[in-house]
């Protein structure tokens, strides 16, 4: 493909789209961090993509031919991946399509928005939190809705782009399984399809 055709983002709007997500990947599955210092001490290590959600020229992942070469190098048209998610929607553009993206996009601007500020959450002494992957049944069917609510808890699932919110800001905590190697798991439900990322069990003591 020739590049003279691609309507590439300039370098003032790279900073911006990696800037809005704090140098992290918009993959709600992801969230890697994309830059860090090298062995030089004036230099810097980048692993993050300007990615278009669009395609930036005719042929390319998700080009519209209505948009103009303004609004393919728009900001708006970007999102800030790291380089194996980059690579991830280019080569399965059906799968994840423009609409899925641009979530990404929100739910990843929005979380680096609430963490402003805030101290990073400290891990709990002596183990750590892992992701357990389940379906919607298994709270159930495992008896934790039952002891849960027994013991005076809500529950609710609630979507990625809710969490930060609902449990720095609302009172809710996630709901963390003693693992048998020691470590907690957090529930979570994979591609919930209204945001491409995930559901979250958390729990509320009734007042």
């Amino acid at each position: 493909m020739d590049s003279s055709s691609r309507d590439d983002f300039s370098m003032s709007t790279k900073r911006a789209l990696a800037g809005r997500v704090n140098q992290r990947c918009s993959n709600p599955d992801c969230r890697a961090s994309t830059g860090g210092p090298q062995v030089d001490p004036r230099k810097v290590l980048n692993i993050g993509v300007a990615a278009h959600i669009a395609g930036a020229a005719p042929g390319g992942p998700r080009y519209d031919a209505t948009m103009t070469p303004e609004q393919r190098a728009d900001i708006s048209n970007g999102i800030w991946l790291c380089q194996t998610c980059a690579r991830l929607i280019d080569n399965d553009p059906l799968h994840f399509g423009t609409e899925i993206l641009r979530a990404w996009k929100t739910m990843a601007e929005q979380e680096a928005h609430d963490r402003i500020g805030k101290p990073a959450r400290k891990p709990e002494i002596g183990s750590g939190v892992v992701d357990k992957w389940v379906n919607q049944s298994y709270p159930e069917n495992a008896g934790i809705n039952r002891d849960l609510t027994a013991r005076g808890y809500d529950l609710r699932w609630i979507r990625a782009n809710e969490e930060n919110e609902m449990v720095d800001l609302q009172g809710w905590e996630p709901v963390l399984l003693d693992q048998p190697n020691g470590a907690k798991a957090c529930l979570k439900i994979r591609d919930h399809p209204v945001v491409g990322g995930y559901l979250i069990l958390v729990k509320k003591k009734r007042t």
